[in-house]
């Protein structure tokens, strides 16, 4: 069937009835009932039928049964209509409340549930579900922030909501919510029509038995506060709502990376059937029609926003950086005439000597990024570190001139030996990406010293060589080879997805240079990036260990990118583009606070520090990181010069709430000095813990790169930022 109208998503069957009673009517929707006690949402004309609005699945001794109700009783008041019904189970009744109130063109549904007796040896968890006519996958396109945006392409097979899930045409996707950055699930069918959820008041709150286990298992607890969206595909029939607690499947994740950490498997969550046990949670539905999916996803995440209002965890800026710049000197590593950070040290443990045999320029290295921003503060914040900070960032820099770029050698060195060394040696190749990230802040850096009266022909001829070398690799359609065999220049991946990756160095060349064939190179790229996903709000290829599947850093990266085509050039389309990337970015940050779990054990992640600002970092996984830290002054700009007040909040939450977790005088968290801080952490099973404990100096230079860079930008609203946040309406 055909989805055909604003409203028709939620359509089984068009109804036709002459009995009905209005429930509530406000503005232009109402809601009413047939004679058959089932629902209806009607909005300028158009009927939507709400199949069972309440689901009850039992568990018995491991045997599921699940039960659907309509309501036996409504009660019509000022503000809408509350609905009750029951369900007897040997000694226990279930009782259902839900009152629906309409606010603008959304409808919010508060449930509550309340257990009189006791079952023995049963449990059970309730849903509020909707069916969806007419919508096989291939036919829709999810949003599910951080994990789903579209079709399953691009993500691989054994993710949640991959391939593998459809390999029959149908497949069940269940998804705790502490996993999703923004507790919500949206669809957008054929015709523009869609449909969301938004969990519209997250507690999150689990226990011990929940958190801690990775492997997949079925628990019963009283304590489990969270929930769990899940759509199902049955052919034509799309199955969604929102289930309490949170179950999870048919995939789930163990807390690492995949493919290991995939599990093909459910991880049920039931609540005991015991007396006077309560739940509480509330949804709010959304219907709209939208032109394209890059404008449903982002104004569906947008409508999130606003309902949630995530909250400014304010920080003393100034303090964080100047404490985590003071650590780098101390952790130089010298050897054979050079110096450099590892790519990395165990934040918790000062003695211990395990660390990186090699440093790293890009990626997780960004060695010269840290020299970069070790002589910006130099000159900025002139005092007995200056001169230190100074020596430090020059002697990087030189310990990797060396390294032949025509074609590249390496990403980076060995200390004992000096020679090359590759990002992630096990993949022997060279990265766009890599170089994409040291290049273009070596540009600022040479830019910088200019100004200040220092000439460093030799990094001017390290990066033109390289330059010279690249332009060579563009292909004719404007993009770049993901990868190639180190020092042969032989191309291992042709993929080009990553080719934003090159932009914000070709266009610095331009400006250090003023000749053409840079910017030129950088236009073309910009408008394959454009026409190869980006103009459909698809962000892939950000970070080199992942090959190819949608990530947060593809968006970031992209957002700088189209941010330096629209500051060199002025053409608005590039500021609008850069909007698109900023956009999708934005939607892997967490919007609420996913509570930790009180034990004798350590944690990496500290009890009472709010997770709102941390982001999710991949598909596929669930591990989240600060790594947006880096993108507060591509926030700045937008807001700067779109005067969009979305903007401005964003880069308040990148500036401030990614700093909680920075160890600073007077707070530890267990890490072995001030200034340190780990890479990730999972708030998913095994919530707050991490892979490891490991600070590589990418976290260092993302946070100071985003408090410095905005401060190179603009001062004044740098000094906005810094100060308490207000929360706005959108």
């Amino acid at each position: 069937m055909k989805i055909i109208s604003l409203l028709s998503f939620l359509l089984l069957t068009l109804i036709s009835c002459n009995e009905t009673t209005t429930l509530v009517k406000t503005g232009e929707m109402s809601v009413y009932m047939n004679t058959e006690n089932r629902l209806f949402v009607e909005n300028s004309g158009f009927t939507v039928a709400i199949v069972h609005p309440v689901r009850v699945e039992i568990n018995f001794n491991g045997s599921d049964t699940t039960i659907y109700l309509n309501y036996s009783k409504t009660d019509i008041s000022n503000r809408g209509f509350t609905g009750y019904c029951s369900v007897k189970l040997d000694s226990a009744i279930i009782q259902f409340k839900d009152v629906w109130s309409e606010s603008g063109k959304s409808i919010e549904i508060n449930r509550e549930v309340e257990v009189e007796g006791n079952s023995s040896g049963s449990s059970f968890m309730s849903a509020i579900e909707f069916e969806i006519k007419g919508s096989t996958r291939e036919s829709s396109s999810y949003f599910i922030p951080g994990m789903v945006y579209g079709s399953s392409s691009n993500l691989t097979a054994e993710a949640i909501g991959g391939e593998s899930v459809y390999t029959k045409g149908e497949g069940k996707v269940w998804i705790r919510e502490d996993r999703m950055p923004v507790p919500m699930m949206a669809f957008m069918f054929g015709d523009g029509t869609s449909f969301s959820l938004v969990n519209s008041n997250p507690d999150g709150r689990t226990t011990l038995n929940d958190a801690t286990p990775v492997d997949a298992t079925t628990i019963v607890d009283e304590g489990l506060k969270f929930g769990s969206f899940f759509a199902e595909q049955k052919g034509d029939m799309l199955i969604t709502g929102y289930a309490f607690p949170g179950t999870e499947g048919e995939y789930t994740y163990k807390g690492n990376t995949y493919p290991g950490g995939q599990l093909h498997e459910w991880r049920k969550r039931y609540h005991p059937l015991k007396n006077g046990l309560t739940q509480h949670y509330s949804v709010t539905i959304n219907v709209d029609n939208y032109p394209d999916f890059q404008r449903f996803y982002t104004a569906e995440w947008q409508h999130a926003y606003a309902i949630l209002k995530p909250e400014v965890n304010k920080q003393d800026i100034e303090l964080v950086r100047r404490t985590m710049l003071s650590i780098i000197p101390g952790l130089m590593i010298k050897s054979n005439g050079k110096a450099a950070l590892s790519n990395w040290y165990d934040s918790t443990d000062s003695t211990d000597k395990v660390i990186d045999d090699k440093a790293v320029f890009g990626f997780t290295g960004k060695n010269i990024e840290m020299a970069w921003m070790l002589l910006y503060n130099s000159a900025k914040y002139p005092d007995e570190q200056s001169e230190i900070y100074r020596k430090t960032a020059y002697e990087i820099i030189s310990s990797f001139l060396d390294i032949k770029v025509n074609p590249p050698a390496g990403e980076g060195y060995y200390f004992k030996t000096g020679d090359p060394a590759l990002a992630i040696p096990s993949h022997k190749c060279i990265y766009l990406r890599s170089y994409g990230d040291a290049m273009k802040v070596l540009a600022k850096a040479y830019l910088f010293e200019k100004d200040n009266g220092r000439i460093h022909d030799d990094w001017l001829q390290w990066m033109t060589t390289f330059g010279n070398w690249v332009l060579t690799q563009q292909y004719e359609n404007g993009g770049f080879p993901r990868s190639w065999e180190p020092a042969t220049g032989k191309i291992l991946s042709k993929s080009a997805a990553s080719s934003y990756n090159i932009i914000p160095f070709l266009c610095e060349m331009y400006k250090i240079t003023g000749e053409n064939r840079w910017l030129a190179a950088a236009l073309k790229t910009g408008l394959f990036s454009w026409n190869s996903g980006h103009d459909k709000g698809r962000f892939v290829g950000g970070t080199i260990d992942n090959p190819d599947v949608l990530d947060k850093e593809a968006g970031t990266l992209s957002l700088e990118a189209y941010l330096a085509l629209f500051e060199t050039t002025k053409n608005i389309k590039w500021l609008k583009r850069a909007e698109v990337a900023a956009r999708y970015a934005a939607t892997w940050i967490y919007l609420w606070n996913v509570p930790m779990v009180r034990s004798d054990s350590s944690k990496e992640w500290a009890d009472g520090v709010s997770t709102v600002g941390v982001q999710l970092i991949s598909t596929g996984h669930s591990l989240v990181d600060n790594y947006m830290s880096f993108d507060v002054d591509e926030y700045a700009k937008l807001y700067k010069y779109t005067g969009k007040q979305l903007y401005l909040e964003i880069a308040k939450l990148l500036l401030h709430n990614t700093k909680g977790m920075v160890a600073l005088p007077g707070r530890k968290y267990g890490y072995r000095a001030p200034g340190w801080v780990q890479e990730h952490w999972s708030l998913a099973p095994p919530r707050g813990k991490a892979l490891h404990p490991g600070w590589l100096p990418w976290v260092t230079t993302s946070n100071i790169t985003g408090i410095c860079e905005t401060e190179m930008f603009d001062e004044e609203l740098f000094e906005e930022l810094k100060m308490e946040s207000s929360q706005e309406s959108y």
